[in-house]
């Protein structure tokens, strides 16, 4: 008669699930408090959902494969559109704040040629005027 092995084998499914889900969620973490690079997600996701479905289907490879395209697109959707989404918007700052700054730099240098021609004509009105005080 054969003994069964559930106990332990459960224990193992258990365990591997943890540890793809810890795997799958530090790949996600970096330094910046931001997602990490492009794909990271799809990735950790793929594992996580190939991890579960080993788990739960056993050594089915497709269920694994479909486990792992599961995961895949859900990582893709959460993780990675949020960080393309975060890109794309501190590009479209980046790209105001230089706007910003060259139109101060045109007002600033408007306002300065203004004072140059103004001092300018001051200059030209005193010498005339002691010209005529003169002459």
């Amino acid at each position: 008669m054969r003994k069964s092995h559930g106990a332990p084998r459960a224990g193992l499914r258990i365990s591997l699930l943890g540890i793809v889900a810890g795997l799958a969620l530090a790949g996600c973490e970096t330094a910046g408090g931001g997602t990490a690079a492009a794909g990271v997600g799809t990735l950790g996701g793929a594992a996580a959902g190939a991890g579960v479905s080993r788990a739960i289907f056993g050594n089915s490879t497709s269920g694994m494969l479909i486990g792992a395209a599961a995961g895949g697109i859900a990582g893709n959707m959460t993780l990675d559109r949020q960080a393309e989404i975060r890109r794309s918007q501190e590009a479209e700052a980046s790209r105001d704040a230089s706007a910003r700054r060259q139109l101060d730099f045109e007002r600033q240098r408007a306002l300065q040629d203004e004072e140059v021609r103004r001092e300018i004509e001051e200059r030209r009105l005193f010498e005339q005027w002691q010209r005529e005080r003169i002459g």
